[in-house]
């Protein structure tokens, strides 16, 4: 579980990479398990690469669908250009989990997305993750 976590957490900032600069996912995976991952594996924290390059690959591979997704449940007034990298990021990769690993408790990933939100963002920005992340589950899910 600690792993999952570690690696949910450096797959946010793979993702806000791809968002932010458009270069290649496997050259960002490669950047990440070649040498962030190592740096931090110096304070003895635990990853899951494979988990990490699927989730992130997974979002790159399904971007579209994905923005499609979140674009559906925005409001009127909010354009997908306006939602910052960060919330993108962290919503993407939840969404990908959602659609894709149907095991996990739709709970599980809500908070897990949650809870990183909270050491990025601000309370009004965290609390629209969570509301956006709760009616797209609800919605991924039923089926």
């Amino acid at each position: 579980m600690e792993a999952r976590r570690n690696t949910r957490k450096i797959a946010v900032q793979a993702v806000f990479q791809f968002f932010f600069s458009k270069e290649d996912v496997n050259k960002i995976l490669e950047e990440f398990c070649n040498y962030r991952i190592k740096e931090f594996k110096n304070y003895k924290k635990k990853y899951d690469t494979c988990f990490l390059k699927k989730v992130v690959v997974g979002v790159h591979q399904n971007e579209r669908k994905i923005t499609k997704i979140i674009e559906c449940n925005l409001s009127e007034n909010w354009l997908i250009d306006r939602v910052d990298l960060t919330m993108k990021a962290i919503i993407s990769l939840a969404i990908y989990e959602l659609m894709s690993y149907e095991k996990i408790p739709l709970q599980v990933i809500i908070n897990e997305y949650v809870s990183i939100a909270n050491q990025y963002l601000d309370k009004s920005n965290t609390g629209f993750i969570n509301g956006i992340l709760d009616n797209i589950a609800k919605n991924i899910r039923k089926s």
